[in-house]
């Protein structure tokens, strides 16, 4: 397996990998989520990732597959009067098709961005995640990452 940076043609390629986790959010949010209408559902979103300097994306592939993928965005808010100057790379999209589940395609992915970070010279990788998403955080717990905030929300 080889961990590449994703290129501008790359988009059908990263809109199909995403299709799994897009479908998962949706079938929990409807209200929030849409649901793809086919693989190709989000190739304008990723063409427009791709040419931004601050996100770096990266597929997992195994002779020439694509098995997974991770999007990810360098943050940085400035200093104010509440807190310093905060720089950090979030993982805002990570995804691996579950028949490519459990084969170390996730944490390779993962590990790829700690040395984009470290490249970077930043100390901290951060993510969220949907409450239902409950297989993706004990994966994400056992890649050290830690839960540090509460979000919380309620309709009126």
């Amino acid at each position: 397996m080889r961990i590449r940076r994703a290129v501008s043609n790359d988009n059908l390629i990263l809109s199909a990998l995403c299709a799994d986790v897009q479908r998962l959010h949706a079938k929990h949010h409807p209200e929030i989520f849409k649901m793809p209408s086919d693989e190709k559902f989000a190739v304008e979103f990723f063409e427009e990732m791709l040419t931004d300097a601050k996100t770096f994306i990266y597929i997992a592939e195994d002779n020439g597959q694509a098995l997974g993928y991770i999007v990810c965005q360098l943050t940085e808010r400035p200093e104010n009067p509440f807190t310093y100057l905060t720089r950090f790379l979030h993982i805002d999209q990570i995804s691996v098709p579950p028949s490519a589940q459990g084969q170390g395609i996730g944490a390779a992915l993962i590990k790829q961005a700690e040395i984009t970070a470290k490249e970077l010279e930043i100390k901290e990788l951060r993510l969220d995640s949907w409450n239902f998403n409950t297989d993706a955080h004990a994966f994400f717990e056992k890649a050290g990452f830690q839960k540090y905030n509460h979000r919380f929300w309620r309709n009126i």
